[in-house]
């Protein structure tokens, strides 16, 4: 392998045969130019995809961002790796060091992103999370800043997303996404901030958990036995309730192509109307 470009002391592009790759390793670009080989011995990691996409995406990520975040990436996917015993597609490089430059910008410029499904991720997906935490502990110290707990939930899902080991990953994205789009879709209908401490909210992330995976698995029950008479009975009682869950039932329709059945609308409204109650009794 010959050097291609330095990016750093730490991080370099190769050509090996008629591909490239990118090094990662302490001191493997310290005074090394293109044409020189390279010094195996200080090669920790390898990223060698053949997809050109990813070199392409790869070029064009590396004119704007600071190589330092693609050398802490790397550092992070291993940490990772070997805390979950797990291996990452090569597209969590890019990913990943994207997220942290975006992150800390954001951070300076003094905005920050809540995540709006942190305690799903910490709780549906611990071990993850736990790598994520120490992921963020390794960014904070090396850039010398403070980012939210909330980073700790994006990088997990990072690491979910790319995961090789686990075949369902995929599907557990989308899931944890689309729990996510409707707990904002219900904060903006409802006009007010769920609370994570309360158990009617918990219970309302667990019932949309499930819900998610039927819509996902394409399990929602049509089998005609819904309970006509008491939904008509909450549109009339509930109608704020409702109205919040038509919103929900029309984006999964436009979203997913699924239209929910009425008890599972009738569940959906009760939980939303649990939560309006809890509120209601703090404001008594």
């Amino acid at each position: 392998m010959k050097v291609k470009q330095v990016f750093n002391n730490n991080v370099l592009l190769a050509n090996q045969g008629d591909q490239e790759v990118v090094l990662v390793g302490r001191g493997i670009g310290f005074k090394q130019k293109p044409g020189m080989p390279i010094e195996k011995n200080k090669v920790s990691q390898v990223f060698a995809p053949t997809d050109d996409k990813w070199f392409t995406l790869f070029h064009d990520l590396i004119q704007n961002i600071s190589p330092e975040y693609l050398e802490l990436s790397a550092r992070i996917i291993q940490q990772a790796g070997e805390i979950l015993h797990a291996k990452f597609n090569d597209y969590l490089l890019i990913s990943l060091t994207d997220h942290l430059d975006f992150a800390v910008t954001r951070y300076k410029q003094g905005i920050q992103i809540h995540n709006e499904i942190l305690w799903e991720i910490k709780n549906y997906y611990p071990n993850e999370y736990q790598a994520a935490s120490v992921a963020l502990e390794t960014v904070n110290q090396q850039i010398g800043i403070k980012l939210p707990e909330d980073e700790a939930g994006f990088i997990a899902m990072k690491l979910l997303e790319s995961s090789v080991d686990h075949p369902q990953s995929s599907d557990t994205v989308k899931m944890t996404k689309l729990i996510g789009d409707i707990v904002q879709i219900v904060q903006y209908q409802l006009q007010i901030k769920l609370d994570p401490d309360t158990m009617s909210y918990r219970r309302f992330l667990v019932h949309l958990r499930f819900l998610a995976e039927r819509i996902l698995q394409k399990k929602i029950n049509y089998s005609g036995s819904d309970d006509d008479f008491l939904f008509q009975h909450l549109v009339k009682k509930y109608p704020t309730s409702f109205e919040c869950t038509k919103k929900v039932t029309a984006f999964i329709s436009g979203q997913l192509q699924i239209d929910l059945s009425i008890n599972e609308q009738i569940y959906l409204t009760i939980h939303v109307q649990r939560i309006l109650d809890d509120i209601n009794k703090k404001t008594e």
